[in-house]
């Protein structure tokens, strides 16, 4: 379950990426400050998230055809976006990883694993200011 974490996180950035270098027209400079915040929490947590699948004995997946069959969540094309269909993107991929986190933190909670709780609990407070920001705009 935490590999496909990962992965998931692995496209997300990927398509915080993707979106920040291909945004276009107006609103795209406020919002592309804000996928670069995104991107660096992403980061972050995708640092801590690989550190404690092996610390509990698994290897975190890096292999880039692996990550692509193992998310459930899918890269997006290299075009122009406008900064509503970058929002609504974000928004989706958010969306997923968050209903995920919750997955995560309900079976780390149930098995008194108070190293992913406290991570999960913590990537939980981003998700969910941007959760809200994201859903104020729509």
């Amino acid at each position: 379950m935490l590999n496909q974490y990962l992965t998931n996180i692995v496209i997300i950035k990927n398509n915080l990426y993707n979106l920040y270098f291909n945004l276009k027209g107006e609103g795209s400079s406020s919002l592309q400050n804000s996928l670069g915040n995104d991107i660096n929490n992403l980061n972050k947590f995708y640092v801590k998230l690989s550190f404690l699948i092996k610390k509990i004995g698994g290897y975190p997946i890096m292999n880039m055809e692996e990550i692509r069959n193992i998310s459930t969540i899918k890269e997006i094309s290299s075009k122009d976006y406008t900064a509503k269909e970058a929002s609504s993107i974000l928004l989706n991929d958010l969306t997923v990883i968050n209903n995920m986190n919750n997955q995560v933190g309900e079976y780390a909670l149930k098995n008194y694993d108070f190293g992913s709780i406290n991570l999960i609990l913590e990537f939980n407070r981003f998700l969910q200011d941007r959760l809200y920001l994201l859903k104020s705009n729509f």
